[in-house]
């Protein structure tokens, strides 16, 4: 499945009920006891007065569950290719202010923002839906100052892959591949890809798995990244069928294990353009 198609992104971001129903199972679940928006924000090295960019902020989560620890000094820009997005990451962050925090419509490869100006650019499990990385690259690197961060989520090739395997045992017409989104930036090829762009990059895996108890919460989860799969159950009227199934896959203690590969390049000395 390539996620960088506009057909796919219009359908999958249009707005976030999607993205919030993934955010959600997460939350619920996690064998970590620390919620990952507050991680990232822990490994991110803000200054008084930092200028921070967030590029594919999404419902704007990351500020969102920090709102209590941003600091007044910051200049906070918030980008998103959708409208939809931006409206609930103005919901969920606050309301824009001039001189602390905009909204704005932003494609990361042609970014329109200045030159060497920023602290600290974000791009949170976004670059695998970028046509060509590369040039995002080039931008973040170009807006950064000599001094300014970057860092990037991403997942790794094994990230939620139990899920795959559950729709092709309950069905194999059904199955579909893995969505591409680790072969074009993941965990084990990220590092290449920023180390031509940063002079120091740094990889940090965030240690947790899901144990979902529930099944309708798995299925959600899996209907929100392929609606096909939702409308090709319904409409052979298998929906309790599916529900059915997944519960006979819950462990003696009652969970289905999903693998969850995730983590964080911390990317520092931006090299010249």
């Amino acid at each position: 499945m390539i996620t960088n198609s506009k057909s796919f992104l219009n359908k999958q971001y249009g707005d976030s009920s999607n993205l919030d129903i993934r955010i959600r199972l997460h939350e619920m679940y996690s064998t970590n006891s620390a919620d990952w928006h507050e991680w990232v924000f822990d490994h991110i090295a803000f200054g008084e007065t930092s200028r921070i960019v967030e590029f594919g902020c999404g419902s704007g989560a990351l500020w969102g569950k920090n709102k209590s620890r941003m600091n007044g000094g910051w200049k906070l820009l918030l980008t998103d290719m959708s409208e939809g997005m931006l409206q609930k990451a103005q919901a969920t962050v606050g309301e824009a202010d001039q001189d602390r925090l905009t909204y704005r419509i932003a494609d990361i490869q042609h970014t329109q923002l200045e030159s060497s100006v920023y602290d600290i650019a974000i791009a949170n499990h976004m670059l695998y839906h970028v046509p060509e990385i590369g040039k995002a690259l080039t931008e973040v690197r170009r807006i950064l100052k000599p001094s300014g961060s970057f860092y990037a989520a991403t997942n790794g090739h094994r990230h939620m892959i139990e899920l795959y395997d559950l729709v092709r045992e309950f069905d194999s017409s059904l199955a579909s591949a893995k969505p591409e989104n680790a072969i074009a930036f993941g965990m084990e090829n990220g590092g290449a890809l920023l180390q031509s762009h940063f002079g120091q990059v740094r990889l940090l895996p965030f240690q947790s798995d899901l144990h979902v108890t529930s099944a309708s919460d798995l299925a959600a989860y899996m209907f929100s990244v392929g609606s096909h799969l939702r409308e090709a159950i319904e409409r052979d009227g298998r929906l309790s069928n599916f529900l059915e199934f997944l519960e006979t896959k819950k462990s003696d203690q009652g969970y289905i294990h999903i693998t969850k590969q995730t983590g964080l390049f911390i990317c520092t000395q931006p090299k010249s353009v």
